[in-house]
């Protein structure tokens, strides 16, 4: 038998999204001192939804994505993971690498280990709005990176139920005339998910 999904009222709708809001605006600031550009990010989008309705969100199951794996120990632990569009964000960080130490050859492991560094400042940005808003301890591992399509990265999550709930936040990081498409999931352990959500009045 499937769980029905969460239903959440307008106040806790408007407390989620301003986890949203807060860590976009923190990230944007972070990437644009980076960058020594403006990098501004468009309104996000936050629900909260059931891991099985998750891949609806995504696009289709072949879209090819970079994504970032970490792990969340603390009082919620969980799984964290953030997505971006492969060719976007191959674009991005080659603009970034290129402010920063000139115009010279790109190797892959540069490529890598800067996604993972952009990856690592937008969950970090998402995660200190979730503390600072809830008050709950949250502490990052170091992330992994790969490469491939949508529902490959799925298949690293194969240990989450499918009646699991998870945040999703999505939105676009805007840099000129660039844009990145990014997704942020959120995925608490079974019995992790009421720490967090009883902040905002949410109760099963």
């Amino acid at each position: 038998m499937t769980m029905p999904a969460l239903t959440l009222n307008e106040l806790q709708r408007d407390a989620l999204k301003e986890v949203g809001n807060i860590g976009a605006g923190h990230a944007a600031t972070a990437l644009s001192q980076l960058l020594n550009t403006t990098v501004k990010l468009a309104e996000p989008t936050i629900d909260v939804l059931k891991f099985r309705d998750l891949s609806q969100r995504m696009g289709s199951p072949e879209r090819s994505v970079a994504a970032l794996h970490m792990y969340i120990r603390g009082e919620a632990p969980g799984q964290m993971v953030v997505l971006f569009d492969r060719e976007q964000a191959a674009e991005f960080v080659n603009v970034f690498i290129k402010r920063i130490i000139g115009d010279i050859q790109i190797f892959d492991s540069i490529v890598d280990s800067t996604l993972k560094e952009l990856g690592n400042i937008i969950a970090g940005s998402y995660l200190t709005a979730l503390i600072s808003l809830t008050g709950i301890n949250l502490l990052p591992s170091v992330p992994t990176l790969s490469y491939g399509t949508v529902q490959a990265a799925f298949r690293t999550l194969m240990s989450i139920l499918p009646d699991q709930d998870v945040f999703l936040i999505e939105s676009q990081f805007l840099d000129k005339d660039r844009a990145v498409s990014g997704q942020f999931i959120l995925i608490p352990e079974t019995g992790s998910l009421q720490p967090l959500l009883s902040v905002f009045g949410v109760n099963d």
